[in-house]
């Protein structure tokens, strides 16, 4: 018998769809489609048994009463086969390019790359980051940009903070930096990037490890986290002390709202602000360590 899937869809729209999408991508480790109406996203059904309709009605409630009281968020689930759920979510993800040279390409689609295109294959797992969403995507372009502007000896080492799919990982390492290392606290994320890891015949080029930043020894040319606002405000001090003397922190998954609090934290922990980068709402936030 097939497995089921649930089809989560909430209606939201604008800087509510884009919070929320990252908010739910964090908590249940998905992939998230952002639709005409709102947000949609899949849980398998033994886990959605686990969490219950409640558990999804009251993240979404919190999220509500926290950042938009008063407003609705209509939520509706359905039950789909596995076979309507593999659909469904590969007519949504096709190959895609950012920057100048990365081509994101899901497994059973035919790549057709240029000569000088550097692959990243990616399944649809149970973590964030497939390129296509403008966090992701702003951090692709701006470790892409750094390192054409750079001999590949200058390029040092690399921690991905919250790497999830490990696709900011596997850029890295694409891009010639000498050593890298993708963080995750979720288990399964990082199950996740070490089959994506695999798929691009990666392994040994770089470490994959679960924990925190606080767990993390010695220090990086660049630590790069793809994450939300409050997190990288709590977490500036830690970030800040993992950053080489004229290395850089490079954070996302900041709205344009949020920014200011975010410049704050990290130039109150002795950051210095070397850049901003924009995509829709959201920002990307460059600081260099003095």
């Amino acid at each position: 018998m097939p497995e089921k899937w649930i089809c989560i869809e909430v209606e939201c729209q604008g800087k509510a769809a884009d919070e929320l999408g990252v908010e739910l991508a964090e908590r249940y480790g998905v992939p998230i489609e952002f639709t005409d109406r709102g947000i949609r996203f899949y849980l398998e059904d033994d886990r959605f048994s686990k969490i219950g309709k409640s558990g999804v009605l009251e993240v979404l409630s919190s999220f509500r009463d926290s950042l938009y009281p008063g407003t609705s968020f209509p939520c509706a689930m359905t039950v789909l086969p596995d076979e309507d759920w593999t659909a469904n979510w590969k007519a949504h993800f096709k190959p895609l390019r950012v920057g100048r040279r990365f081509l994101i390409c899901p497994t059973w689609e035919d790549a057709a790359p240029c000569a000088h295109d550097r692959v990243l294959w990616i399944d649809p797992g149970r973590a964030f980051g497939t390129g296509h969403h403008e966090t992701t995507a702003l951090c692709l372009r701006w470790l892409e940009e750094w390192a054409e502007e750079r001999d590949v000896a200058e390029l040092g080492t690399l921690l991905d903070l919250g790497t999830g799919s490990g696709i900011l990982a596997m850029a890295a390492v694409l891009l010639g930096y000498r050593e890298v290392v993708g963080l995750d606290n979720d288990p399964e994320a990082i199950e996740v990037a070490e089959e994506n890891v695999a798929l691009n015949g990666l392994q040994g080029k770089m470490t994959l490890r679960t924990g925190s930043v606080t767990g993390i020894d010695g220090c990086f040319d660049i630590v790069v986290a793809n994450i939300q606002s409050q997190p990288l405000v709590e977490m500036a001090r830690e970030i800040a002390k993992r950053v080489k003397p004229r290395g850089r922190a490079v954070l996302s998954g900041i709205l344009l709202d949020q920014q200011a609090a975010v410049r704050d934290a990290y130039e109150g922990s002795g950051m210095i602000p070397a850049g901003s980068k924009t995509a829709g709402e959201w920002c990307l936030l460059e600081f260099k360590k003095s």
